[in-house]
């Protein structure tokens, strides 16, 4: 018996995986262009090669039937025979489209086909259909009229699909008339806090949901709606005897007319849908969007063509988009309302059609919303004619990635690309983009900068407009540096007697010319009232962690210099994004946070303070830097004992003097920016020398014969050259003989000031 059973286990063990991995065919035809994109100019020609193979090699005698000629419209159909399995075939078109060559072959009484439909001057490719004078006002009245029935809201937990991270409810809310719902799968992050979400729109069918738990996991909440008004959490049965009965072809309900078509409740529901989020979700009233495939394509450009609270969009191979199309002998857009009769006796069908076609709705689309998509050249439900030329029309900031081997479908690559797209979308923060600017321009080079640069040099002080820099080289630094130096004290004036007010003008004019900016912070010695550097006592960062002596002190310290960051905005009243590089130079004992004046773990303390109060505070524009002096001697362990840690610093920098020999200074900087290089690329961290300079240049060949070769050999984002004042500087000014050498650096190829980076945003 324990025999028996054993050999029924080992065979169910080894047929069970043999039944799950039944994949493919030996069998396939293959469909090759000329052009490894696919692509051509309009005019060209296209060689196709077709080839029938059996596990791997030429099948003999093969009978094919092909047909080939615009996308939905071909011009040839034949059946032949293949000798050796291959055939070779010229294309072309004279005006933008897609060519399609479609080959099927006979082999053992069964079907295989293979495809390839080349582009011509795809870009070039516009939509057809006509958007009615009233389209827009059309919609919003029936958006307004929608409204005036409250959501009314249903919440059910479903535990069975909850984690420890994320909880998941099948919700409901009303639609554009009383007890017409929506249903949906609700998954907000379990973690306490505000965040940016996704509202997900299905494809075409009827079906239940299961919800993007795994999304939500990352910090998104996703809503991912049903569009039938019927709960979604039911057996599947139910939704097959429904699409086989009462929903069955529902896309073609009301075609006739605007107000009785089925997608009238549809598109609203999905603007219901983004009030649910609005309303009833921790949704942090930033990023927010929308996305899916075919259908739910069309409706992610609905979606976002009529609601500007939509800051980004996917769309999948998008249907329902231009449907006109085949009127003028075109592929059209799913469900080709027109193709069969070209519309024939239809003029009711055709004017409603345009208030549901994804190109008007694409038209409405603006420059504050992304967008990205995706396609496949092979698709024949939702032909590439019409994706294309719809991607065309939009006019807001978009990019376009085909996978032209798919048809309606996708690859597991193109899944991921879509999915890190909105990721990188949602999750994007000015910090987040301020850092990606900066990994594109040191493609190019590294940046110079210069700390006070408008404020005094080496011969003037406070005179508007005046640069040292500018004035050596007609051209501002990229980076320009700041100090809040006294903002605690609620002094007028920082620590080097700059205004407030003048710092804030001149960030915020250095960031709309396109530079960038960084502020440090030399802040008061908070029990003793000294300077940032009365090293006095070992208990000062200790006064200030939560239950010490001073910590309500710091907290309004906090607070004032939150109060000055949220005073920092463009002219399109959004936060300046700033390098913020606070408790610098620590592993020195010249400031009152230094290695000697506090222990490793208090400085985690009052590096993990500073930070989570400006987070908490809702500053997502402060790009966190970390920046130890100058050490000649890094280990792992050395560094790692007060780095505040990967989660909590994008960028690398090091304050980097030469005030002994120049000999000491290269040993020491060339060891440093080695260790760091590395650990900045294994932690997939910015790096950049955050401090540096000789003070009052008294090389006047410094930068390009000691510091240049010393940066050109690691990937540096910038440099910061320290301010310059009448009795110490540290930059260029025209009157002085390192100015020479200055021009040399600026003419360099990879030194980055403003005129090369003020173009890449």
């Amino acid at each position: 018996m324990k025999k028996s059973l054993l050999l029924l286990c080992v065979v169910a063990m080894v047929l069970l995986p043999l039944k799950a991995q039944v994949i493919g065919s030996q069998i396939v035809v293959t469909v090759e262009p000329d052009h490894k994109d696919w692509v051509y100019v309009a005019g060209q020609t296209a060689n196709f090669t077709v080839e029938v193979r059996r596990s791997g090699t030429l099948v003999d005698d093969v009978s094919i039937d092909y047909e080939a000629g615009p996308e939905m419209y071909p011009e040839v159909k034949k059946s032949v025979t293949l000798k050796d399995g291959t055939m070779k075939w010229r294309g072309t078109m004279k005006q933008p489209g897609f060519y399609r060559l479609k080959v099927v072959a006979h082999v053992g009484g069964k079907d295989y086909e293979g495809m390839c439909t080349a582009a011509f001057s795809p870009e070039k490719l516009q939509p057809t259909t006509v958007m009615p004078n009233d389209f827009e006002n059309y919609w919003q009245r029936a958006i307004q009229e929608a409204r005036w029935t409250s959501l009314e809201p249903t919440k059910r937990l479903l535990p069975e699909r909850s984690t420890k991270d994320v909880d998941v409810y099948e919700v409901s809310f009303q639609n554009m008339r009383w007890n017409s719902r929506t249903y949906g799968i609700l998954c907000v992050p379990v973690k306490p806090g505000k965040y940016p979400a996704l509202l997900r729109v299905p494809g075409a069918g009827v079906r239940p949901y299961s919800g993007d738990v795994w999304t939500a996991s990352h910090g998104i909440i996703t809503l991912e709606i049903g569009i039938h008004g019927i709960p979604v959490t039911m057996e599947q049965s139910v939704y097959d005897n429904l699409q086989n009965g009462g929903l069955h072809d529902y896309w073609n309900n009301g075609i006739d007319d605007r107000d009785q078509s089925y997608y009238k409740r549809v598109v609203l529901g999905c603007i219901r849908a983004l009030d649910y989020i609005e309303q009833y979700t921790p949704w942090n009233g930033r990023a927010l969007g929308v996305t899916g495939s075919s259908q739910g394509g069309f409706l992610s450009l609905a979606t976002a063509g009529l609601d500007r609270r939509v800051t980004c969009y996917g769309v999948v191979h998008g249907a329902m988009c231009d449907h006109t199309a085949s009127l003028s002998g075109r592929a059209c857009g799913w469900p080709h309302w027109f193709y069969w009769n070209k519309g024939k006796g239809m003029e009711r069908q055709i004017e409603t059609s345009r208030y549901y076609d994804g190109v008007n709705f694409a038209r409405l689309i603006t420059d504050s919303q992304q967008g990205w998509f995706s396609f496949g050249y092979n698709d024949d439900v939702v032909p590439p004619t019409t994706a294309y030329a719809t991607y065309n029309i939009v006019k807001g900031p978009k990019e376009l990635s085909p996978y032209p081997l798919t048809k309606h479908f996708w690859f597991q690559e193109q899944w991921d690309e879509w999915q890190q797209w909105l990721f990188d979308h949602l999750l994007a923060t000015k910090a987040t983009n301020l850092a990606q600017r900066l990994t594109t321009l040191r493609e190019h080079g590294y940046m110079a900068g210069h700390q006070d640069d408008p404020f005094y040099g080496v011969t003037w002080e406070w005179e508007q407009g005046r640069s040292d820099v500018l004035e050596t080289v007609g051209d501002y630094p990229a980076v320009m540096g700041f100090d809040l130096g006294g903002i605690e004290m609620g002094d007028m004036k920082n620590l080097d007697s700059v205004p407030f007010t003048r710092i804030r003008e001149e960030l915020i004019a250095h960031h709309e010319r396109g530079g960038i900016v960084t502020l440090s912070w030399h802040p008061r010695n908070p029990l003793t009232g000294g300077t940032a550097w009365d090293v006095s006592s070992t208990l000062t960062v200790r006064s200030i962690l939560p239950g010490g002596s001073q910590h309500q002190k710091f907290t309004l310290w906090l607070e004032r210099i939150a109060q000055f960051l949220e005073t920092l905005k463009g002219k399109d009243g959004q936060p300046v994004p700033v390098i913020f590089r606070p408790w610098h130079e620590n592993n020195g004992s010249w400031f009152w946070w230094g290695q000697k004046l506090c222990s490793d773990a208090e400085f985690h303390g009052l590096w993990n303070m500073t930070q989570d109060y400006f987070i908490n505070r809702g500053f997502d524009n402060l790009l966190w830097s970390y920046s130890p002096n100058l050490d000649g001697g890094w280990t792992l362990d050395r560094f790692l004992q007060r780095y505040p840690g990967n989660d909590r610093v994008t960028l690398i920098g090091e304050d980097a003097y030469q005030w002994g020999t120049e000999q000491d200074f290269l040993t020491a900087v060339n060891a440093d920016l080695k260790f760091l290089s590395q650990f900045a690329k294994d932690n997939k961290k910015l790096l950049a020398m955050t401090e540096c300079g000789l003070k009052n240049m008294t090389d006047a060949t410094w930068w390009t014969r000691v510091l240049k070769p010393v940066m050109d050999q690691y990937p540096l984002s910038y440099f910061l050259l320290w301010r310059n004042y009448k009795e110490e500087y540290f930059g260029p000014s025209p009157e002085l003989p390192c100015a020479a050498d200055y021009r040399k650096l600026y003419k360099a190829p990879n030194v980055l000031f403003l005129k090369n980076i003020s173009n890449t945003k």
